[in-house]
């Protein structure tokens, strides 16, 4: 099976490397050929999960770690939106439309959770569902807000790894 979201992710991080030198030194260090990395990127082939974590080791991402746990691990993914400005004003305005949606959707579930489960349709049942389906996508979308501010604030690379890490040694990541 395919992995498109880490294909996509893996793409736009190798977008920073413009030498055919950097790319070959990449796929060195996840110990594939250049072909297979670019198979990978082009999502002609899935990478297994320890070429994913090489990979993510040598790019040091939190994008591409969380898509990469996100196929592994059945986790939120946080795929960047090529459609929007790659910046922290973007993901605020796209955060505060989202919020309003989030709210009309709480609103209903809220609705639908206060009714007895024999009463209600198909529909409300699935729209359920679909609620918490999305709320798992909302705590992803809001660990990209996280990054992204990380980012805007000018911390390091190894500051927001260190900060990764460290949350994942206290809660299990």
């Amino acid at each position: 099976m395919k992995d498109s979201k880490f294909a996509k992710q893996l793409t736009l991080n190798l977008g920073r490397f413009k030498s055919a030198l950097d790319r070959s030194d990449i796929a060195e260090h996840a110990h594939i050929s250049e072909s297979q990395l670019s198979n990978i990127r082009a999502g002609r082939r899935k990478a297994p999960r320890d070429v994913k974590e090489s990979l993510v080791k040598k790019l040091w991402s939190l994008p591409l770690a969380f898509s990469a746990s996100r196929s592994e691990f059945d986790i939120p993914s946080m795929m960047n939106n090529p459609i929007l400005q790659q910046d922290l004003y973007a993901d605020e305005a796209s955060q505060k439309k989202e919020e309003r949606e989030r709210q009309a959707s709480e609103d209903e579930a809220d609705y639908i959770i206060s009714m007895n489960p024999g009463k209600r349709t198909a529909e409300q049942s699935d729209f359920l569902l679909k609620h918490f389906r999305d709320s798992f996508e909302e705590i992803g979308a809001e660990l990209k807000y996280t990054y992204a501010k990380m980012i805007f604030a000018r911390l390091s690379e190894e500051e927001i790894k260190e900060l990764v890490d460290e949350y994942n040694q206290k809660f299990g990541g």
